[in-house]
């Protein structure tokens, strides 16, 4: 039988490979790469840019042997990520389908110089697609822009890379790197975007206990996950080791 491998997605020139969520910093961690293997800044008038990047499958001693880790991000900050980006963001950036929906089946409001009380109702309404998609009430496979984050990386815990939260990005991936990935501190500041959608209205101004609750009953198992690596971080000053 042939040895487990799990698929990451990896620098060309340095010991790094990493598995990312989509609205956890993907973008980011795609320019990061790109500079570690380009030494220059992504420029977006680069016809080159692979949009897929070099991704490998990698057994659980090899990637022991270099700097391996997933990203975990706050699951508040992260809905609010895609409703911002997703929803009511740029055109080019917006996900037509759930608007149609949205304006379909549910109370959706679009347009500029929405009231803090439409913009809730937006995400009550985004709320409410998603919950309908998460429990297969409609057809179709799951977005991974909100598709749990614990179904991405739970492979990753498997295999034992390192969990890194989103928010301590910087200085939680130098640690662990511990020198072993070339010009890293270097690289992240060269980093030109990422990827952070304007916001009409502060989360603060947005949030209701009644978002916050259907929040955390769509994503249960992701604060969970979110809560255990934020305190082993604090707490032992390293990445925690993660049971399933």
């Amino acid at each position: 039988m042939s040895e487990a491998r799990l698929t990451v997605t990896s620098a060309r020139t340095q010991p790094l490979n990493c598995i990312v969520p989509l609205k956890a910093g993907s973008t980011f961690l795609r320019n990061l790469i790109w500079v570690l293997d380009h030494d220059t800044p992504y420029s977006s008038d680069d016809k080159a840019f692979p949009h897929a990047l070099h991704s490998q499958d990698l057994t659980h001693e090899e990637l022991a042997e270099t700097v391996s880790f997933f990203v975990i991000r706050d699951p508040i900050a992260r809905f609010f990520s895609l409703y911002f980006d997703k929803v009511i963001g740029k055109p080019e950036n917006r996900f037509p389908f759930i608007t149609d929906i949205l304006s379909e089946r549910r109370v959706f409001h679009d347009g500029e110089g929405l009231t803090p009380e439409q913009h809730r109702e937006n995400c009550m309404s985004l709320l409410g697609f998603i919950s309908a998609r998460l429990r297969g009430l409609t057809k179709g496979p799951i977005n991974p822009h909100w598709n749990k984050q614990i179904a991405r990386v739970y492979p990753a815990i498997r295999f034992g890379l390192k969990p890194v939260l989103l928010e301590k990005l910087e200085p939680q991936l130098l640690q662990i790197s511990a020198g072993r990935v070339e010009g890293l501190a270097e690289s992240f500041t060269m980093v030109k975007s990422r990827n952070r959608s304007p916001r009409p209205i502060a989360v603060d101004e947005l949030i209701t206990p009644e978002i916050y609750q259907k929040i955390c009953s769509l994503y249960p198992e992701d604060i969970q996950l979110y809560d255990l690596v934020k305190t082993g971080w604090e707490v032992l000053g390293h990445p925690p080791e993660i049971e399933l």
